[in-house]
């Protein structure tokens, strides 16, 4: 990659096809693979595992991916030197954290049930976020914008959010964010906006699927 972010830590989402050939990546960046649908195969430095459909798992170093059905690919590039470009991204974005000491990557899902709203709220770090199924309303700042099935979006953590569930069933998104290493563990990265934010109810479903630890020089 060229340009002004060519060497700046990076999180970008890539999204696979699974069928007669299977998916080699490359050891260098952190990843989290999510089944949206069919089953997958992985053979790493962990050995060979599988997963299954709505399910996710951390990589380890270079990875073989089979199986049948999509999955997405969740990376953290802490150099910013193995990002890849190709016709498989959904969504990339450099990365700006406000703190120091190794970085946590924790993976999980949020579900809402419909006419939901989060109080306005940030997180203590960075992500992308793509919606599984359902429709949203998101706040950010002083932008808005409906978010449909199968869209992705990058949030700062320190912009104010407010998401709505506006579809008439539940909506669930699966998120990677990157965050201080004290929160390992699943400790809580929501920071309300006001003590007004903090006592409304956040009415969501939160599915840990794991965290990984990246440890920073």
């Amino acid at each position: 990659m060229t340009g002004s972010h060519a060497d700046l830590p990076r999180i970008t989402l890539y999204e696979y096809d699974l069928g007669a050939t299977p998916v080699d990546l490359a050891a260098g960046p952190y990843r989290f693979a999510y089944v949206e649908t069919g089953a997958l195969r992985v053979e790493d430095a962990s050995g060979a595992r599988t997963c299954a459909a709505d399910d996710g798992l951390f990589l380890t170093g270079p990875a073989q991916l089979s199986g049948e059905g999509r999955i997405w690919v969740y990376e953290v590039d802490p150099t910013g030197t193995a990002f890849k470009w190709d016709r498989s991204i959904i969504l990339s974005h450099p990365l700006a954290v406000a703190f120091d000491g190794p970085w946590l990557m924790r993976a999980d899902r949020i579900e809402s049930p419909s006419g939901a709203a989060t109080p306005r709220h940030g997180h203590r770090g960075p992500g992308i976020r793509r919606l599984v199924y359902g429709r949203l309303l998101a706040e950010v700042g002083d932008h808005f914008a409906r978010i449909a099935a199968g869209q992705a979006w990058f949030e700062t953590g320190h912009d104010p959010v407010i998401g709505t569930n506006i579809s008439d069933g539940n909506s669930a998104f699966v998120r990677v964010m990157v965050l201080p290493a004290e929160l390992e563990g699943g400790k809580s990265s929501f920071m309300p906006t006001t003590p007004a934010d903090a006592g409304k109810p956040r009415a969501v479903t939160n599915r840990l699927f794991g965290e990984c630890l990246i440890p920073r020089s």
